[in-house]
């Protein structure tokens, strides 16, 4: 069965779920964040809980239990200009560190020099600051998908079972990675796969990803051309809304396409379209709730 059966829909039903990710890393994208799941057409969203502007969303989160938010579990931080830190010290786990005392900047050096030891540490230091401000912590899913990497990827599991958490993770296709000459990967996924199918955790259909990258001209035809093609079962569909600031455009040079992003959800019209389509949304609070209730299909 899909996923989309295993939680009590059709076969061929369409589900989709619309990802903010990026919470917490300026109080721009936590405002459009918290708009877009209230009053819009996002489902749910991640924090990185390093930044800066975690305590905003924490606060959010005790005057609105009802938030569906994960962890975006980072072991990077991109910008040149805006760093994060670990919470885990530098003495405890070194590697975590980059010459200048943050974070690695890309997934290749933070795969290269962070042990899955120091990984599991800080990881695990996320979850727990989150839950310890508040948070009802619906899932969990990965900045810049490093975490994802067989280094990591036991560990992101691991981690998934511990807390009993729907994860950000879908079947690869093992053709497309022997096409890459990553065929040698596949035994370590599928053995990752196993451990989360024989406990029971949910695995997404479907991942849609690649969306900063578009013009924010054509974003809207885009967006809804991929909705218009969406195969049967849960979809992720991953956008990275902030308002249009000067403290974003400080930070990121893709602001213009995230404050697209922003306008694009903001509101019920995207919801209203996807309804339209016959497309059913869901956030990760349903997912997690089906799991803790042992109401998954098998």
């Amino acid at each position: 069965m899909n996923l989309a059966e295993r939680l009590g829909y059709g076969r061929q039903d369409r589900v989709l779920i619309i990802h903010a990710d990026d919470v917490g890393v300026s109080h721009a994208a936590n405002q459009a964040a918290f708009e877009g799941m209230a009053s819009g057409s996002m489902t749910c969203g991640s924090i990185l809980v390093p930044c800066p502007w975690f305590p905003e969303v924490a606060q959010h989160c005790r005057e609105h239990p009802e938030a569906d938010l994960g962890v975006h579990l980072t072991l990077t931080c991109e910008y040149p200009q805006y760093r994060w830190r670990a919470l885990t010290g530098r003495e405890a786990a070194p590697g975590l560190y980059d010459e200048q005392g943050y974070l690695w900047p890309t997934t290749a050096e933070a795969q290269a020099h962070v042990s899955p030891e120091e990984a599991e540490r800080e990881l695990r230091a996320q979850i727990e600051a989150a839950l310890a401000a508040g948070i009802d912590v619906t899932h969990l899913d990965t900045h810049m998908g490093t975490v994802l990497h067989p280094k990591f990827l036991g560990t992101y599991v691991s981690l998934g079972l511990e807390y009993r958490l729907p994860l950000f993770l879908v079947r690869p296709d093992r053709a497309l990675l022997e096409k890459r000459g990553l065929e040698s990967l596949w035994g370590l996924i599928e053995l990752q796969l196993l451990r989360v199918e024989e406990a029971g955790l949910p695995i997404l259909d479907e991942i849609l990803f690649d969306t900063l990258g578009y013009p924010k001209e054509t974003k809207e035809a885009h967006f809804r051309q991929l909705f218009a093609d969406l195969k049967p079962g849960v979809t992720h569909f991953i956008i990275h809304p902030a308002r249009a600031s000067d403290e974003m455009a400080a930070i990121a040079e893709d602001a213009p396409s995230r404050a697209r992003d922003y306008e694009l959800f903001r509101d019920g019209s995207m919801r209203k379209h996807l309804s339209g389509l016959g497309v059913r949304l869901i956030g990760y609070r349903e997912i997690r709730d089906a799991l803790r209730r042992g109401a998954l299909r098998s």
